[in-house]
């Protein structure tokens, strides 16, 4: 909780366990260390998000993208909010996981925006639908 990547205690408790690993040290106190080293992984930073914009705006359906702040904003995705290329939703009072801190409100936005574009329905009518992996998950009734 003290690093402000998820300010909601009762989805903390779920979330980052797994992502902790416990050490013993010389004299037998115990401390808990994250997994992955993020620090290390700082060079690829840059890399790992450049053109992720364009690809988002390149998508060609309905987009809705959820933020915690509009300031976190590039200027094309400004550019094309101001356009109407994509709806804006902001929730306030989060840290980095959104959907962990106010999981109504994000489930909220979610719903709404699949029910304007009637998503679910459709999906329901193809009984399936494709997830962002590329898989291909089954709907059933």
């Amino acid at each position: 909780m003290s690093s402000g990547t998820v300010r909601n205690l009762e989805s903390s408790c779920v979330s980052i366990p797994p992502l902790l690993i416990e050490k013993v040290g010389k004299t037998g106190e115990k401390t808990f260390v994250w997994r992955t080293d993020l620090k290390s992984t700082k060079p690829y930073w840059e890399e790992w998000f450049k053109g992720l914009t364009n690809s988002f705006l390149g998508i060609k359906l309905p987009k809705v993208l959820i933020l915690a702040g509009n300031e976190r904003m590039d200027t094309p995705l400004t550019i094309a909010q101001m356009q109407g290329k994509f709806r804006l939703e902001v929730i306030s009072e989060v840290g980095h996981v959104i959907q962990e801190d106010k999981p109504e409100s994000f489930a909220k936005c979610a719903h709404e925006f699949l029910s304007k574009f009637s998503i679910l329905e459709k999906a329901k009518e193809h009984k399936q639908i494709t997830s962002m992996s590329g898989k291909i998950v089954t709907i059933s009734n």
